[in-house]
């Protein structure tokens, strides 16, 4: 074949007009960035096939090394939404948290907090503050107890991205701890110290909020792997007189709780020791290593550090709205003795 006869690719301007319309509208068609109308926009595909366009690859990666590079010059900021208070002492809370903005700052972007009322009361001041402010990415922070807030924001004007089970709604990408896993690696260290009754008492929200990870490991564990199955104790809120029937009927060894005061006030209702015949251990330790209990560092910062790098890249590919099919990443934790 000899030169004469190469047919050069169609070019954007040229499929712009046959469309009739502006390359800009032709780049955002094509691209699904932007807010065009539906029936322009399958419009311009019909005609960007017929006319055999494809995009340039190259051009692709500079205008998005241009996005990324005038992002940051301005500081683009994210975002962390909750319906905790922003000096909510919280050690788990705090890490993640921490966490986040290291990242962050590490790929040129601020992080702030903000407070979301559980009511719904201040959510028209948030769309307003996160408007004005130009915010394109928004992390989901573990929130005090589960929430929908799927009503919250028009989620197709950001990119979005959960680090928390208690957020129910928006459908999201979601960095968690691996409950199950983690309350498997407790059973089978707690087993290792010579316990054979393990049992986990624990409000209903909080293992609510892990998927039932807790519970599932716990049953799985006593079922598979252990001599016994102790019947999880998860009512709506953990009170001593149920607690002590409890004990009494199952005869626990060991108890898993989900944090150090769940574990010392359940110790104290039960008139047992700390270190005792009777061991204790906690699915979350943030920090403290407290003699005599066994537990799990979920790596909390590791999350919130996970959770803003796939934020960031959301948010440089333009990536906005709700995922056809989210994935969670889930983050194993280490074993503290």
């Amino acid at each position: 074949m000899n030169s004469g006869s190469y047919l050069p690719h169609p070019t954007l301007r040229q499929v712009a007009e046959a469309a009739g319309v502006s390359q800009m509208t032709v780049s955002r068609a094509l691209s699904g960035r932007g807010r065009i109308a539906e029936e322009t926009r399958v419009k311009i595909k019909v005609i960007a096939d017929r006319l055999g366009y494809r995009p340039d690859p190259e051009v692709t990666k500079l205008m998005h090394h241009l996005r990324v590079r005038n992002r940051r010059r301005f500081q683009s900021v994210m975002v962390g939404l909750t319906t905790r208070r922003p000096d909510d002492q919280e050690g788990y809370f705090r890490a993640l948290v921490a966490g986040a903005a290291a990242h962050a700052a590490a790929r040129g972007y601020g992080f702030d907090i903000v407070h979301v009322s559980p009511t719904g009361k201040n959510w028209a001041v948030v769309r307003r503050t996160l408007k004005s402010r130009g915010v394109e990415g928004v992390v989901l922070l573990p929130s005090q107890a589960p929430i929908d807030l799927s009503g919250l924001l028009e989620w197709t004007d950001y990119s979005v991205v959960s680090a928390s089970a208690s957020v129910t709604g928006p459908d999201a990408h979601r960095v968690m701890p691996h409950h199950f896993a983690n309350a498997l690696l407790l059973c089978r260290n707690l087993a290792r110290s010579g316990c054979r009754r393990i049992g986990l008492v624990m409000a209903a929200d909080h293992d609510v909020r892990s998927g039932q990870g807790f519970s599932a490991a716990v049953m799985w564990h006593g079922a598979n792997e252990a001599a016994h199955v102790i019947a999880p104790l998860v009512p709506a809120e953990v009170g001593p007189a149920e607690l002590r029937q409890w004990f009494g009927r199952e005869r626990p060894d060991a108890i898993i709780t989900n944090e150090l005061s769940s574990a010392r006030e359940c110790a104290r209702s039960l008139g047992q020791k700390i270190g005792g015949p009777v061991r204790f251990a906690v699915t979350s330790l943030i920090g403290e290593k407290p003699e005599g209990i066994f537990g799990i560092d979920e790596r909390p910062g590791e999350i919130g550090g996970t959770a803003a790098e796939m934020l960031a890249g959301l948010i440089e590919r333009r990536v906005r709205g709700q995922p056809e099919a989210a994935n969670a990443t889930l983050l194993n934790g280490r074993w503290v003795a």
